[in-house]
């Protein structure tokens, strides 16, 4: 469990409280969601799972009024019980703050922000990564307490669509629930496949390619697009779908451009040696 914020003073930028995650996974959908903002990512593989939300908002703001918000990362193995627990506690109620106000500002920031006093989040994020190690072990013992003692919030409607792929906006009828029926299965195994709030897309061609197996996505709809867009299935199959990673988007036509170019070069190179030495070689 791992918590992202940052301080008051300009100098003390974002990052991590507690520790840091071994890899920044979440950076490979930055085509597709802005962090500062609202939006939960999903990813279950392997038996493995992780979560991010982010974009919850603080009662704290910088030196300059800036709102500060919190980035919160949990990972674990499926089966493992608590923890998955606590990962759907923690994004149904988030879904059920962004519902109550458009920020999202709700219980997710009042029970971190009881967890982060500002004097707490400046002298950690003044300290190197090795420093203060029983404050931050202390810390995040606080945190964990504190997020497991949140309680999930019961969406409207249940089940999940037969769709294997589907996008739809957070505030659609039935929505929320499929999207957290979806994530449930995921967190305990039951399947491979991807599960997000996103906050830079609008339509179905904007998520087509994140990846070739099952996908939920629900469009954040505060910066583009409709938080009321009715459930749509992504057609297409697996087969098609050619990237995993949302940041490779666009990257098929770099190569054949590169050939293309090259070729052009090579002909008129060709063309100039003949206009010179139109004999034979």
């Amino acid at each position: 469990m791992y918590l992202r914020t940052r301080g008051v003073p300009r100098s003390l930028d974002y990052g991590f409280l507690n520790s840091a995650p071994e890899e920044r996974w979440w950076d490979r959908y930055a085509d597709v969601t802005a962090v500062e903002r609202p939006c939960l990512l999903a990813v279950a593989e392997d038996g493995r799972w992780r979560v991010l939300i982010s974009g919850i908002p603080s009662v704290r703001t910088d030196s300059v009024g800036t709102l500060i918000c919190y980035t919160l990362v949990l990972e674990g193995e499926s089966g493992g019980g608590s923890d998955e627990a606590v990962a759907a506690a923690l994004a149904s109620r988030w879904l059920a703050d962004l519902a109550a106000a458009p920020d999202g500002r709700g219980t997710l920031s009042d029970v971190l922000d009881g967890v982060c006093p500002t004097a707490d989040v400046d002298r950690l994020l003044a300290a190197r990564p090795h420093e203060l190690l029983p404050e931050r072990e202390e810390f995040t013992d606080r945190l964990r307490a504190a997020l497991s003692a949140v309680t999930g919030a019961e969406p409207e409607g249940s089940g999940e669509p037969s769709a294997r792929r589907w996008i739809a906006g957070r505030s659609a009828p039935g929505a929320p629930a499929a999207f957290l029926a979806r994530l449930s299965a995921l967190l305990a195994g039951k399947e491979n496949g991807q599960a997000h709030l996103l906050n830079l897309v609008s339509a179905a061609e904007d998520v087509a390619e994140l990846t070739s197996g099952r996908l939920a996505v629900l469009v954040e709809g505060g910066l583009v697009g409709d938080a009321a867009m009715p459930l749509e299935e992504l057609t297409g199959r697996a087969g098609e779908l050619a990237y995993d990673a949302p940041k490779a988007k666009g990257r098929s036509a770099v190569v054949p451009a590169a050939l293309t170019a090259l070729l052009l070069l090579l002909l008129l190179l060709l063309a100039g040696a003949l206009w010179i030495w139109p004999g034979p070689f």
